[in-house]
């Protein structure tokens, strides 16, 4: 009998079930093995592809902020560039203020020193002893009379009115320690001590000129100028240098801003202890202090304390 092929036994079935069994077991097993090495091979990839993403991401950023760095450098440069600059235009301005302020000090200062010599007469420290003249229609702007407590003669007597205040401290402070000072002549106008001269000519002759001023040549018309007594020498002229008075006023008038115009040894008069001027206590301190004299002075530089005659 003809045969396409043989029959499988049982046994033979058997058999080739397990090989195919087998067989199919080891290709899963290396379809799964390949399986799981692809997996690891798509993840490796797609991490070292995000890796890669991800460091160029950062050094994007990195570039992005050190170019925001050098732009803030170069802004914050330019800002101390401006910051300096506008502190140079300000020290500048300051500069300028600053000059412009001394100027107007400076002017504000001349303004001041020129309206108080406007307001100062200026004969009143001119030298008038034999040397400038004082015409006859001169007069002190301003005049005081003498309260008679302050004067050694029942007559009416007068002073520059700033001078007045000044010579009545200092006879008030005088009586203070303890002395004794009084007016006996102040204010003279010009036709009095013409008058005054006249009288002492027809007594004393050509020897008047040696104690005596010729009119317009008196300090006395001035108003600044007093004789000055004491009742310790019965307020006479003769004598006064002898007394308490005249020694306190050697060290205490020019505090006041007396002087004596004709000391010892001048060559304009006689010594004239009683004779007193008033100069301004600035001027008078400086004679005192240097031991000048007030006519040993160019006029020029007496000149210079004019403006502070009355303060």
């Amino acid at each position: 009998m003809t045969h396409q092929g043989a029959a499988l036994t049982p046994s033979h079935r058997l058999i080739l079930g397990l090989l195919v069994a087998l067989l199919l077991g080891s290709a899963g097993g290396l379809y799964y093995e390949y399986r799981q090495k692809k997996s690891v091979s798509e993840v490796l990839a797609l991490t070292t592809a995000s890796g890669a993403a991800t460091v160029s991401e950062k050094d994007a950023r990195i570039a992005q902020l050190e170019a925001t760095v050098a732009s803030t450098s170069e802004t914050l440069r330019l800002t101390e560039e401006a910051r300096a600059n506008l502190e140079s235009r300000l020290a500048d301005k300051e500069s300028e203020v600053n000059h412009l302020s001394s100027q107007v000090e400076k002017i504000s200062g001349t303004v001041g020193i020129l309206d108080k010599l406007a307001k100062v007469d200026k004969e009143l420290l001119i030298k008038y002893s034999k040397i400038y003249f004082l015409n006859e229609n001169y007069k002190p702007a301003k005049i005081t009379q003498i309260d008679q407590k302050y004067s050694a003669v029942p007559a009416d007597q007068y002073l520059e009115s700033h001078v007045y205040s000044h010579m009545t401290d200092m006879i008030d402070d005088a009586k203070s320690d303890g002395v004794d000072i009084k007016v006996r002549s102040a204010y003279r106008s010009f036709d009095s001590q013409k008058n005054l001269k006249s009288a002492y000519s027809v007594r004393y002759g050509t020897g008047a000129n040696t104690f005596s001023a010729d009119q317009g040549y008196s300090e006395h018309q001035l108003g600044t100028t007093a004789d000055l007594t004491s009742s310790e020498n019965d307020n006479q002229l003769a004598g006064f240098d002898t007394t308490k008075a005249y020694a306190w006023l050697q060290k205490h008038a020019y505090h006041y801003g007396f002087i004596i115009s004709y000391p010892k040894g001048n060559t304009y008069y006689i010594y004239e202890p009683w004779h007193w001027r008033f100069v301004g206590k600035r001027l008078a301190s400086d004679l005192h202090d240097d031991n000048k004299n007030f006519y040993d002075l160019d006029q020029r530089e007496i000149n210079k304390y004019l403006v502070d005659l009355f303060d």
